[in-house]
């Protein structure tokens, strides 16, 4: 006999049980509602300017927070905040510049849930303000402009995990940027979402 097999039976066997016994727990247990209520979403993404405007700004790297309440279980309201990184690709001088855009406003949420997974669709407004002109030299902004209007909208999922309170979820949003020559946006994130 060699020394793998009482290695085998003592250490391997009993996880593979332990791991069928646990598959086999979790297709017999139905999910749990999941809570609703106040919620905070945390996400990371990335965001690509379309249109014009991708000519001179990089895929960015993206952060965003949201806070809100589900009024019923198919409708919930709250507020965002987002912030992207962009590499500016203007014709130099300037070369190797980045800027910030910064974003938050309010938005509404429909959707429905089949089971574990949600899905919905959202849209919002509110304000974008850009860290640098950088853009200016292109006319993306006008002189000393830094402010601009901001619409969303945009769909997702999210999987509800075993406990209630937490999911986690996949959004795609498109933002328009009114004062910014129009610059339109597609954003993709990965976020968590805690219902309290």
């Amino acid at each position: 006999m060699s020394v793998a097999s009482p290695l085998f039976v003592r250490v391997a066997l009993p996880a593979l049980l332990a791991a069928n016994m646990l598959l086999w727990r979790s297709q017999d247990v139905e999910a749990r509602p999941a809570s609703t209520g106040t919620f905070v979403e945390a996400g990371v993404g990335a965001t690509i300017y379309v249109g014009a405007t991708s000519s001179y700004s990089g895929v960015g790297p993206t952060a965003t927070v949201r806070i809100g309440r589900d009024l019923f279980s198919w409708l919930s309201v709250g507020g965002y905040l987002g912030a992207s990184i962009h590499e500016a690709t203007v014709p130099p001088p300037p070369q190797g510049e980045y800027y910030q855009l910064y974003r938050g406003g309010g938005d509404a949420r429909l959707g429905g849930r089949f089971d574990r997974i949600a899905l919905f669709v959202e849209g919002g407004a509110g304000l974008a303000m850009i860290s640098t002109n950088v853009l200016g030299k292109v006319m993306v902004t006008e002189p000393g402009e830094r402010f601009s209007l901001l619409v969303h909208g945009g769909a997702g999922a999210e999987y509800q995990i075993e406990n209630r309170h937490y999911a986690f979820g996949l959004a795609v949003d498109g933002w328009l940027a009114a004062q910014f020559d129009g610059a339109t946006a597609v954003e993709s994130r990965l976020y968590l979402r805690y219902t309290y």
